[in-house]
């Protein structure tokens, strides 16, 4: 019963995932379709107008291409944080969102808009990188070892670079950190009760790992 019960949580969180990237493909056919720009949704630092591009500018993407290449990213990450903290999922997911468009907002130099979702890409990779370290349990930090392993090269993103929004890469992978600290004991791995043995040689279970010019766009 509690394997078919998982399994059944393993496809609403594939769901959950592949809805999410609709939204996005859904986004650019409607740009596409109907010849319009969403760009000026995104994040226009410092300018109280691009405050809502917090809530849309992961949604808006300035090319297909831009967008394919995120897509690819997003999956893998998404489904591994749903399903490695189930509980804490969304909370990281929101967190990351909210937070690293709002610096990018507070701490960007005014040249344009970013748009695009890798921010959040940035900050759910060093979330699961940033867990195995604090955690400091078997599973977490075999996840750490394989997103590091997967998307290490993703570190290139954080130097500046015509057109891309890197500071959404920097504010994103900080919220990630950020985050993963705040919830280090929450939706602890089961298999974080490990044999360790005491100064007596006796064994025993511990849980203590329980831009641009206004026109212009910054891809992210």
């Amino acid at each position: 019963m509690a394997m078919k019960q998982e399994s059944q949580l393993f496809w609403l969180r594939l769901l959950f995932t592949a809805a999410l990237i609709a939204v996005l493909w859904i986004v650019k056919g409607i740009e596409w379709w109907y010849d319009i720009d969403f760009g000026t949704l995104g994040i226009l630092p410092q300018h109280v107008s691009g405050l809502k591009g917090i809530l849309f500018a992961p949604f808006i993407h300035g090319s297909f291409e831009h967008l394919s290449s995120n897509t690819a990213a997003i999956s893998l990450l998404l489904i591994v944080l749903l399903n490695a903290y189930p509980s804490i999922a969304l909370w990281v997911l929101a967190f990351v969102h909210i937070f690293s468009g709002f610096f990018v907002w507070l701490f960007t130099t005014p040249h344009g808009y970013h748009i695009g979702i890798s921010g959040i890409i940035y900050g759910i990779a060093s979330f699961l990188i940033a867990s195995g370290v604090v955690r400091k349990n078997r599973s977490s930090t075999v996840i750490a070892i394989l997103v590091a392993l997967l998307y290490g090269s993703m570190a290139g993103g954080f130097f500046p670079k015509e057109g891309i929004s890197w500071q959404s890469h920097a504010w994103g992978a900080v919220s990630g950190v950020i985050i993963a600290i705040i919830f280090r004991n929450k939706d602890l791995p089961e298999e974080n009760e490990e044999e360790n043995e005491n100064e007596d040689g006796h064994f025993f279970d511990t849980d203590a790992n329980k831009n641009f010019e206004t026109e212009k766009k910054d891809f992210t």
